[in-house]
């Protein structure tokens, strides 16, 4: 009977010996790998990621090692979010970011409901607006803590039913509304003053041939003036104009996955 309580120890130790690097993982949502951050600043992101992961229902995790050992990021972070079984719920919905610092390659890839919440156009505002300016500068804390940030926000606004992308994005809207006021602008005055201007310097061309007349004579045509009747009358204008739509929306690859790599 004691041995077998014995056993029965000694199998409960290995089980939970052999459960414990899953927990581990699955427990840290910023991995540092290369000891770019300090640990107060790891446990203030870990911290954060943890609460957004468990606050809307997705993972949002960080990843860095010193060398990924291949030159593909993008696949590089879909088998570590694969091996590592990331992601939130039973769709393994989460949001990856991978940094490899020996040639300084990153990949940002989603999953799931990532997908919905990180679009391709969200995904372009993150990288090149907030995250990869601070990567350039080796500020690695803050370019984690600006990402956890605005996954947050996207996070938020997809779960209120209105993803970030080009008809949510206030700052692109007024981008394309001052262009299409500075187009129009060119259009309506500007064209026409070019048009005007073309036409005059072409008159003043032909009239380099003239030659000033003393004798009345010399301007009527022969067989004399004769005026016919003649009239202008306005009808209609024609505008044609082609609306050029942005497509929004996420692009996921056959495995389900988003994302884009590069290097920083």
């Amino acid at each position: 009977m004691k041995r077998t309580f014995l056993i029965l120890i000694a199998l409960l130790t290995l089980c939970l010996a052999m459960a414990a690097p899953v927990s581990a993982v699955s427990s840290d949502y910023v991995i540092d790998g290369a000891g770019l951050l300090t640990n107060q600043e790891r446990q203030e992101l870990n911290g954060l990621a943890a609460e957004i992961s468990s606050l809307y229902k997705c993972d949002v995790r960080i990843y860095v090692v010193d060398d990924m050992g291949t030159d593909d990021a993008y696949n590089y972070a879909k088998m570590v979010y694969r091996e590592n079984q990331f992601g939130y719920g039973a769709e393994q919905s989460g949001v990856l970011l991978v940094l490899s610092m020996k040639e300084r390659d990153y990949a940002l890839i989603a999953f799931g409901y990532g997908n919905t919440a990180l679009t391709d156009h969200g995904r372009d505002v993150i990288l090149d607006n907030y995250v990869l300016p601070l990567l350039k500068e080796d500020d690695y804390f803050n370019a984690f803590l600006t990402f956890l940030n605005k996954m947050e926000q996207f996070l938020g606004m997809a779960r209120a039913g209105t993803p970030f992308d080009y008809n949510t994005d206030e700052e692109y809207q007024a981008q394309k509304a001052a262009s299409a006021h500075a187009a129009k602008i060119a259009w309506n005055i500007i064209i026409p003053i070019l048009v005007a201007l073309i036409v005059c310097l072409v008159f003043r061309a032909q009239m380099k041939t003239a030659r000033k007349q003393r004798a009345a004579a010399n301007y009527i045509p022969e067989g004399g003036f004769v005026l016919t009747k003649s009239s202008d009358v306005y009808t209609h204008s024609t505008e044609t104009r082609t609306k050029i739509e942005q497509k929004g929306g996420t692009s996921t690859d056959s495995s389900g996955f988003s994302g884009s790599s590069g290097k920083f």
